[in-house]
């Protein structure tokens, strides 16, 4: 589970992100985030009812919240993201999820292991 530090929870941080952000996509979700005025990680995830009912939404919002947590030190600190599910995201597996997090984050160029 996320830290409470690391969690995006307010609505305007969100619309935030959705209106000042640069956003990349994957086949499973759209990565979106921008410089922060905080020094941590925060994390938002938003998943549609597109991808289908509560159950199905919740395990995709699971597996999302757990491939971010085995993947927090990839994230550059002072940023604020959300990860929107897509339909492609209710057949990944965590650790798909994981590469395709990395992957994205390197083609963002704010990783910190690409910046090092």
């Amino acid at each position: 589970m996320l830290k409470q530090a690391n969690r995006l929870r307010r609505r305007q941080d969100f619309r935030r992100v959705y209106q000042r952000g640069k956003a990349l996509k994957c086949r499973a979700f759209v990565l979106c985030f921008r410089p922060a005025a905080r020094g941590a990680v925060r994390v938002g995830f938003s998943v549609s009812k597109k991808l289908g009912k509560a159950v199905e939404r919740n395990r995709v919002r699971r597996k999302l919240r757990e491939a971010v947590r085995l993947e927090l030190a990839a994230f550059a600190s002072g940023y604020d993201y959300v990860l929107i599910a897509r339909l492609g995201a209710k057949e990944e597996t965590v650790e798909s999820l994981r590469r395709q997090i990395k992957k994205l984050l390197k083609t963002s160029g704010i990783s910190p292991r690409t910046r090092a």
